[in-house]
This record gives C-alpha cells, structure tokens and sequence, in this order.
C-alpha cells in the first residue's frame, strides 16, 4: 500500500512539474529552447509513474519490508557532500574521480583494478562530452 502512495505522489509531482515546464518554450530538437529538457523529463517521469500504478495494481503480491541499509545511505550523503565540497577547490575531473572511487568501494566491488578503470573512464568522458561536445566549460 505505501508503494502505491509514493508512486501516486510522484505521479502528482511529476504532473504538476509538467504543468509549471509547459510554460517554458519547447523549439524543436534540432533547435531546443528552455523547455526542452523539463519538458521531456516531466513526460518521462509522468509515463514511468504511470507504469509503475499499473504494475502495482496488477500485482496480487504482498511485498514484505526489506530493512533499509541506512549505514551505507548516509556513507554516499557523506560522500556526497564531500564532492559537493571538493568540486569547486580541485575541481571537476580529480573531485568526480574520487567520488565516483568511494562509490564504487562503498558498492562492495571487490580490489582496486575495475572501481580505478570506472571511475577514471567516466570521469574522462563527461568531461570530454562538456568539454568539446556541449562546449560547456567546468570548473
């Protein structure tokens, strides 16, 4: 039952934030305006709430209460602060680098070589893709 709430929420929020995007203009995709992305983002969270109802009322099942890890929660809040902290003194490449190594060790991976590779790898790429794709410049 509480799912079935959440969701109804988010279903809510998701429409109401679609409402507020709907205001901004929309251009085309060759050209997107302002509200390109909440737009498309509104839809999508409105179609996902949708499907997820529908699943939720087709499903016969009880769900049982899992109990929620909050240590490993508040390890990636911690982290994430930090990152948020570190992002603008060292900037973005090196602070995203390390946060997403503290992830991936937080994630259980086992040794040094794939979180290293991963972390290194993704940091690399969005800052490429910002870099001279978007031509967005990062700090």
């Amino acid at each position: 039952m509480t799912e079935k709430i959440v969701t109804s929420f988010f279903l809510v929020a998701s429409i109401i934030y679609l409402c507020f995007a709907q205001h901004l203009t929309f251009g085309t995709i060759e050209s997107p305006r302002s509200g390109f992305l909440p737009i498309l983002a509104g839809g999508t969270a409105v179609v996902v709430s949708l499907l997820l109802i529908v699943k939720q009322i087709r499903s016969k099942k009880s769900v049982t209460n899992n109990k929620v890890d909050w240590s490993k929660f508040s390890f990636i809040l911690i982290g994430l602060l930090f990152y948020i902290t570190l992002f603008n003194i060292i900037g973005y490449l090196i602070s995203t680098f390390i946060f997403l190594l503290y992830l991936f060790k937080i994630a259980d991976t086992t040794g040094w070589r794939l979180p290293l590779l991963l972390s290194a790898t993704s940091s690399a790429i969005f800052y490429l893709i910002f870099k001279y794709y978007l031509a967005v410049t990062l700090p």
